[in-house]
């Protein structure tokens, strides 16, 4: 199967765009974007499809898809499936070298931040809370007036700030708000340093000693915070990263193994078949692009960089 890029200009002085979208009772080919999602379904039901997970798209529910992941919506026949898509660059609001505290926003379109996998249903709290703003977000961009931008940047920050906030629901205890607050403001180093440096051969040690708090609590704190442990944090950076550079550049998959930090190119096809439900290389040719003029040119690379990984096996 092919996805093709679907490329939709951004102001990139101000990279958002709110519109609305409607698919047909087709079987519509997967795409993806370099840019972050947020649809809501309007009307009609169906499916949304991401790579090879589907999930049912009815009135209200809402679906957040990240920046590099195939996906599609499917009406249910006969019929359409009518959307409002938020679509932003994750510059717009977590610019590089910003607080961390900016990059919290972000955290429930990265698989470790978000329990909920890629649809949020209609019948949930946070999904009600959610639609209001993601309407009013739409009202005022069709106004079409520059002295709004603050106000569009206000109301996607408050949308982002409810799915951190659910993404987050199960390890808040409410009777101990300020502990927690504490626990977050002592990890932010931590993940800061994890996002520069995950691509290098990094340990909970060498973590520890940089941010000068114990191994241990360390570990609690990331656990606590994010609700995933260290290493699967790491995890899903480092496979975040190598999905990307597999759709978007000509490397090898030995390559892109070693980018993104992993040394043992066995080790690296082991975590990513876990992760993938696929190898790499298959990856790579189930979302190649149409259009490409090395398309068989990659996908002989990865098959080659596949057989040499098994046969050292």
């Amino acid at each position: 199967m092919t996805v093709f890029f679907w490329k939709h200009d951004l102001d990139p002085t101000f990279p958002l765009s709110v519109l609305d979208y409607e698919t047909a009772d087709t079987e519509e080919r997967l795409h993806w974007h370099d840019y972050l999602e947020i649809a809501v379904c309007l009307e009609g039901r169906g499916r949304f499809l991401f790579g090879r997970r589907s999930y049912p798209a009815e009135p209200g529910d809402i679906f957040l898809v990240d920046n590099a992941e195939p996906h599609v919506g499917v009406a249910d026949r006969p019929g359409r499936l009518r959307l409002l898509l938020t679509l932003f660059r994750p510059e717009l609001i977590a610019a590089p070298g910003c607080r961390t505290f900016d990059t919290d926003y972000l955290a429930p379109f990265w698989c470790g931040g978000r329990p909920f996998a890629n649809r949020l249903p209609a019948a949930e709290a946070a999904a009600s809370e959610l639609r209001p703003i993601l309407l009013e977000l739409k009202t005022v961009w069709d106004r079409d007036e520059s002295r709004d931008r603050h106000l569009l940047d206000a109301n996607l920050r408050r949308a982002l700030a409810i799915l951190v906030r659910h993404s987050r629901a199960a390890e808040v205890d409410n009777d101990d708000t300020s502990l927690e607050n504490v626990r977050h403001e002592q990890v932010l180093p931590v993940l800061s340093y994890v996002d520069e440096h995950f691509r290098e051969s990094l340990t909970l040690e060498q973590v520890s000693e940089h941010v000068h708090v114990s191994p241990s609590r360390v570990r609690h704190l990331f656990k606590d915070v994010t609700s995933v442990g260290f290493k699967e944090y790491v995890t899903n950076l480092r496979l975040s990263e190598a999905k990307r550079l597999l759709l978007t550049s000509n490397s090898s998959v030995r390559e892109v193994a070693y980018t993104v930090g992993y040394t043992n190119l066995h080790q690296f096809y082991k975590v990513f078949q876990r992760y993938a439900s696929m190898s790499p290389a298959d990856y790579r040719r189930y979302y190649t692009r149409p259009g490409e003029t090395d398309v068989r040119l990659r996908q002989a690379t990865g098959l080659r960089a596949e057989r040499q990984a098994q046969a050292a096996c």
